[in-house]
């Protein structure tokens, strides 16, 4: 079908940006063409859902392509075997969970995945209709994936005085995942809502591995922060479990707010890599401001304060001089879209190092 977005783009020009597209990413999801050329915008017919969704998905066309590739399908059966892997790894170690009637757990693992597709759908109906960045759109869709899992778990124990186990977290991290099945592209191209959603977190900058770097950095995530989780409750004082969610804070608060900083404040710019790009480890060119990252410090250091009873004095003193430069360095040094697993994990190293070294 050929489909024009704009009166005045002609069908032939038209191809051929879309031609280009499938060489060069374009800079927005929902447009054909570059944003310094006359491009088509969904302003310009706000009104039609229809006609949006099917310049959305043309879109989607020339930056991924329409086959089904060799390298999707080996990133997908990757995904779904480690997915396999864990829930038998899991049903292992708790194999009555399938059965168990508890309905507190089974409605907390509802809740955190309904909450996480009406986020990515909203955030991808921002993008599309009301102009939202989409750097500030994926920031908003990571933030609620990795931190809904931990939080809604402390935020909602079993009972008034029980702190969430590694295993329940464990559990609610796989389920986390489920959704983005859903997003593939076979599957995705077959639903307009499934299309928005999508969109939340598409950034231009990450194609054509923006689902890879999104479940591989949740997955960095996860492992690291169930990790020291495990670790705290091996403490003898227990309240210390609590400070897992210390480099939660970091990430969403401090992180979290140094792309949008950087995006409308950052003037000082510096380089940085991806973990892998392009068929390389450490590639690509990728910038980040001084700015944003001047957020991860101040966090760091904020962060802190609320959890200096759990610390010695010394221990304390020392976290308040040092763990907001290490986290400060870490978030700059940190490859593109893994900033976050290496910064919980860096965090998690800090206490582990405070914990055991310092009286």
């Amino acid at each position: 079908m050929t489909y024009s977005c704009t009166k005045d783009v002609s069908a032939s020009k038209l191809s051929a940006r879309n031609e280009r597209n499938r060489l060069q990413t374009p800079h927005h999801f929902g447009v054909v063409a570059e944003r310094t050329m006359n491009r088509c915008t969904i302003w310009q017919f706000p009104h039609h859902f229809t006609t949006a969704m099917e310049c959305v998905i043309k879109t989607d066309m020339g930056a991924y392509g329409e086959e089904w590739t060799e390298d999707e399908s080996r990133r997908t059966y990757t995904f779904l075997v480690c997915l396999i892997l864990i829930w038998i790894f899991l049903v292992y170690l708790d194999e009555t969970v399938l059965i168990r009637p508890d309905f507190t757990f089974w409605s907390k693992l509802l809740l955190q995945n309904t909450l996480l597709c009406l986020v990515f759908i909203i955030c991808g109906y921002s993008v599309i209709f009301k102009g939202l960045d989409e750097s500030y759109s994926r920031k908003i869709s990571h933030v609620f994936a990795y931190a809904l899992p931990i939080s809604l778990h402390f935020l909602w124990p079993q009972d008034a005085t029980k702190l969430p186990g590694s295993l329940e977290l464990t559990w609610a991290c796989w389920f986390q995942f489920i959704p983005f099945l859903a997003l593939i592209k076979p599957v995705r191209r077959r639903s307009r809502v499934l299309m928005m959603a999508f969109r939340a977190v598409d950034r231009v900058n990450d194609r054509p591995y923006t689902l890879t770097w999104m479940l591989s950095q949740l997955l960095g995530n996860y492992v690291a922060i169930l990790l020291l989780h495990f670790y705290l409750t091996l403490q003898k004082d227990i309240r210390r479990v609590k400070m897992a969610i210390l480099p939660m804070v970091i990430n969403v608060l401090g992180d979290g707010l140094a792309e949008p900083v950087g995006v409308r404040w950052g003037k000082n710019k510096y380089k940085t890599s991806a973990l892998w790009y392009k068929g390389a480890f450490c590639a690509g060119d990728f910038e980040r401001s001084y700015e944003g990252s001047a957020c991860v410090y101040i966090v760091s250091l904020l962060g802190l304060i609320p959890f200096r009873k759990l610390f010695t004095v010394t221990q304390f003193a020392l976290s308040i001089v040092f763990l907001p430069i290490t986290m400060t360095l870490c978030e700059a040094w940190a490859p593109h879209t893994w900033d976050n697993p290496f910064l919980t994990s860096a965090c998690g190293l800090f206490m582990i190092c405070i914990f055991e070294l310092v009286p």
